[in-house]
């Protein structure tokens, strides 16, 4: 599956800088590194996250270490959503279903924006659903996470691991 995801083509609407709801009101360059068995073989995966809310919508942009787009995610509140460069269109309805329908595992992207934390508010607890969340790392505000371990033991064990580089959490930070 991984070739279906080498080429991807944006699915992201053209944003209108003149509209609030196109505003980025956060953003996030991360990297990133998975964790997982796969018919019983340790695998694993590493590249660079693009991340960007507007009010609308959520676009998140997977890339290989040396910054090739291996996928490029937009994420609704009813969908999630994504484009091969032969145009294949994937829509599932949250991006946990889309990562594991084309990488054959569930990234918990649907929890990384509230995971890495809120300027003046607590980290969230460590442990959601079948996640655990390991901080090992702050910006210089402890609220923020700078790098974050996530892990799930069932119904197969994955670690995802997260480092944020930079993240705005308002346009002009």
């Amino acid at each position: 599956m991984a070739l279906t995801l080498a080429a991807c083509a944006s699915v992201a609407p053209k944003r209108d800088a003149n509209n609030i709801n196109d505003v980025v009101q956060f953003n996030m360059d991360a990297r990133f590194a998975v964790n997982y068995i796969d018919q019983g073989e340790d695998k694993s995966m590493t590249g660079k996250m693009q991340w960007e809310d507007t009010r609308r919508a959520t676009d998140i942009t997977l890339s290989t270490p040396l910054g090739n787009a291996m996928a490029a995610l937009h994420v609704t509140q009813n969908e999630a959503r994504v484009k091969t460069s032969d145009g294949h269109l994937f829509v599932e309805n949250t991006p946990e279903e889309l990562t594991y329908r084309l990488l054959g595992y569930e990234l918990p992207l649907s929890n990384v924006r509230e995971w890495i934390g809120t300027k003046g508010q607590s980290l969230p607890k460590a442990d959601q659903g079948d996640w655990h969340v390991e901080y090992t790392k702050t910006f210089s505000d402890p609220s923020l996470a700078k790098r974050m371990v996530v892990t799930r033991l069932k119904p197969s064990p994955l670690t995802f691991t997260l480092m944020v580089d930079e993240r705005s959490d308002a346009p002009g930070e």
